[in-house]
């Protein structure tokens, strides 16, 4: 009995993420190197910072691996904030990382540039016109070049969004 339990936890942690179909767009706001994190919506008000670990974080030109917006994300405290993910755009087999840090009305969306370096330079091809169907898979932020695993990253993230302020701080 024991050994079905190791053996189907073993199976199970071998198992890839789920992939996603979703369509990808982009919007001339990411390729914005100057703008402001504090305008996305994953920026957190209480820290310095997009992320705790990276406080220098502050223009969008400082998001290496490409910036990506989607619909689940509502708000800083969103659990798809600061998650890295796998774009895949099959036609081309090309993929592209992408870190998630701000929310979008319908589908994926990303730079014009990040668009541009996965479809081979056909990003305005797709945009509005026709959807561009890639495949997703969300990958650990080591991918997106952060030195830690997705672990310690929410263990940090939780820490910094479970804190309130005090009465003396307001």
């Amino acid at each position: 009995m024991r050994l079905s339990i190791i053996s189907a936890t073993v199976a199970y942690a071998a198992i890839p993420a789920m992939a996603l179909r979703v369509s990808l767009k982009y919007d001339a706001i990411y390729d914005q190197g100057k703008r402001s994190l504090s305008e996305v919506a994953c920026w957190n008000p209480n820290v310095p910072g997009l992320f705790p670990d990276h406080d220098d974080w502050l223009l969008q030109e400082n998001i290496a691996p490409g910036i990506l917006a989607m619909p689940s994300i509502t708000g800083w405290d969103h659990p798809d904030c600061i998650t890295c993910w796998m774009v895949t755009w099959e036609e081309g087999r090309m993929n592209r990382m992408l870190l998630a840090i701000d929310g979008s009305e319908d589908g994926f969306v990303t730079s014009r540039e990040r668009m541009d370096s996965l479809t081979n330079g056909q990003a305005e091809d797709f945009n509005p016109l026709e959807s561009l169907i890639v495949t997703a898979s969300r990958v650990s932020l080591k991918n997106c070049g952060f030195s830690h695993g997705d672990e310690l990253v929410r263990q940090e993230m939780a820490g910094e969004r479970g804190r309130k302020e005090t009465s003396d701080e307001l």
